[in-house]
């Protein structure tokens, strides 16, 4: 019999498995708590679960964990990266970033991405595969064990790693649903953001669940046009901003809009204008992001003045703006340039 990968299994599904072998639902929520509260790498570590069913787990399951190839400091600011290798051999690229002593962790989705936005690096190596939803949680649990998460510390996650995750669904609801369960990690939607380029008919989807995260959309554009330019994986902006809308509704929160600032590209006074209104009145904020340059891209960053500029055109009549700061620059772990390459060679 072919071992499954216990940490794939939502928690719904681990009960289902813990019945069918005659046991009690309490079990599952000691094995949940013996896997991402105390980061067990082994049944048989599991010591208030009876002898036997330890012995019956290690039957039928199995519990993995990343190695980590390679990680590199930031000169400039708090912030890490980490190549990991997951049991297959695909390579994951996450971040820990430290600000005003809170830690955020930003988490990959897939190894690779298909959108092929021409503003970020992660693209430029192709598509891989879709992370089962053990193996983002695995991300998470990799900082933990490794003592880079202060026991009792507060944290937050950002699916803003590699890869689009509205296209890995199946396996962002079930991590996500485990990062939201008192058994698993606990936290609330104001300690978890999902980025996303904005595929309404799952942002919908995802309205409608129970489960608790914020939503941020990467805008980018202000028209169709220049979106698909930017982004050829992007749907109708329109359809994208009504979607965001009854999400925010659907949750009674705001739904933040991303713009990464291009040179050039989409940081005009025209595209000021045209992102207030389509942002004015709606139940958004918006978050600009200076584009972070990397090797080999022809698009650049815009100068200080004409950052600031943009910003004095949004206020008059845009909701709240603030302006994202990347960390990491100069070891490649900002916004847009996630790659998954060997760290050391940039």
């Amino acid at each position: 019999m072919e071992k499954r990968i216990i940490k794939d299994l939502s928690a719904d599904e681990l009960a289902a498995a813990m019945a069918a072998m005659g046991e009690e639902r309490h079990r599952a929520v000691q094995i949940l708590k013996w896997l991402y509260q105390k980061g067990a790498a082994s049944f048989a570590e599991m010591t208030n679960l009876p002898r036997d069913l330890r012995e019956r787990l290690d039957e039928r399951f199995v519990v993995t964990a990343p190695r980590l190839v390679e990680s590199i400091r930031s000169g400039a600011d708090a912030s890490q990266k980490f190549l990991l290798e997951t049991a297959d051999g695909a390579l994951v690229e996450t971040v820990l970033m430290e600000a005003d002593g809170h830690r955020t962790i930003c988490v990959s989705s897939q190894a690779g991405c298909a959108l092929g936005c021409s503003f970020c690096r992660t693209g430029e190596g192709g598509f891989e595969r879709d992370l089962a939803s053990g193996e983002i949680l695995d991300q998470v649990l990799f900082f933990k064990k490794s003592g880079y998460l202060p026991p009792r510390r507060r944290f937050n996650i950002v699916f803003m790693g590699m890869g689009e995750p509205l296209l890995n669904m199946r396996n962002l609801a079930a991590a996500i649903g485990i990062l939201n369960l008192e058994a698993g990690f606990g936290l609330g939607e104001k300690r978890i953001t999902v980025s996303t380029v904005g595929i309404p008919d799952r942002i919908r989807e995802l309205a409608a669940t129970d489960l608790r995260f914020s939503l941020a959309v990467s805008l980018n554009a202000t028209t169709d046009e220049s979106r698909r330019r930017l982004m050829p994986g992007s749907r109708d902006l329109g359809d994208t901003l009504a979607a965001a809308r009854e999400f925010a509704r659907a949750r009674r929160a705001r739904v933040t809009l991303e713009y990464v600032l291009i040179a050039g590209e989409n940081d005009s006074d025209e595209d000021a204008g045209r992102l207030a209104a389509l942002s004015s009145g709606g139940p958004f904020k918006l978050n600009l992001i200076p584009f972070n340059e990397w090797d080999g891209c022809e698009h650049r960053r815009p100068g200080e003045d004409r950052i600031e500029r943009f910003i004095g055109l949004l206020l008059p009549t845009a909701p709240a703006v603030t302006v994202r700061r990347s960390q990491g620059r100069d070891i490649g772990a900002a916004c847009g340039q996630l790659r998954c390459r060997r760290l050391s060679r940039g």
